[in-house]
């Protein structure tokens, strides 16, 4: 198993202007290898790997992993309630049901949501106060 980059490596492959494309695809290929898709993410967006940031995407979707969507976001790159749909039904197949909450209410699904509020009737996400 390849050696992935340490903490502040990663700070340096995300922030450093130094830092080529190349370099960043390549660790982020570790990353994904081992398993930590969100930091690898980061690392294709930042190198712009349309190839690798439309695999992980399809990861997201048929995993339902809404924080994976919810990260490209921060880079600018929105999906649409197609995906999101998706994303919740894959969770909630897999009876994550937070998960499928957060992907129904970004696909703004209604039908989506009432089958989470079955499962766990008045649920809400915790939000921050004045957020």
């Amino acid at each position: 198993m390849a050696v992935t980059p340490h903490a502040m490596r990663l700070r340096v492959l995300k922030y450093s202007p130094k830092v080529s494309s190349e370099e960043r695809i390549a660790a982020a290929r570790l990353l994904l290898a081992a398993g930590q898709t969100t930091e690898a993410l980061d690392l294709f967006l930042l190198a712009g790997d349309e190839a690798a940031i439309r695999e992980i995407e399809k990861l997201a979707v048929s995993g339902g992993h809404p924080h994976l969507l919810l990260s490209m976001r921060r880079y600018g790159r929105e999906c649409d309630p197609a995906t999101w749909k998706a994303t919740g039904e894959a969770a909630a197949a897999n009876g994550r049901w937070c998960e499928a909450y957060r992907a129904f209410s970004e696909a703004g699904d209604e039908a989506g949501l009432a089958r989470v509020d079955e499962v766990l009737p008045g649920y809400a996400p915790f939000k921050p106060q004045g957020k």
